[in-house]
């Protein structure tokens, strides 16, 4: 198969995986939703901390949807191992946060 091909393919999975992961961050961080979190990560945070941890976690998996859209258009886009970038940067930056709110509310 021709780059072109697979840089498209990897762009539409990029893009699903996308909005999966911004549906996800944005139900966590906006509705409160403990459940779609490991309950290994969120069993031990308190009731007042509800709202901060879903707010740390919902925007760190939101971060995670934003990088796989950019790269997914990027990728369809221009074609070049650069596209991965912004996924890469999506990915760090996410779980730094999502790590950040496990180890200041999960305790």
């Amino acid at each position: 198969m021709s780059d072109f091909i697979w840089f498209m393919m990897i762009a539409v999975l990029f893009v699903l995986l996308g909005l999966l992961f911004f549906r996800l961050g944005w139900q966590i961080w906006k509705k409160q939703r403990m459940d779609l979190i490991i309950s290994y990560h969120s069993d031990k945070v308190r009731e007042e901390n509800r709202q901060a941890y879903c707010m740390l976690a919902g925007i760190g998996v939101l971060l995670m949807g934003i990088g796989f859209l950019l790269s997914g258009v990027s990728a369809a886009l221009n074609q070049s191992a650069f596209a991965f970038v912004p996924m890469a940067a999506g990915l760090v930056i996410g779980t730094a946060l999502l790590a950040y709110a496990v180890i200041r509310y999960n305790r």
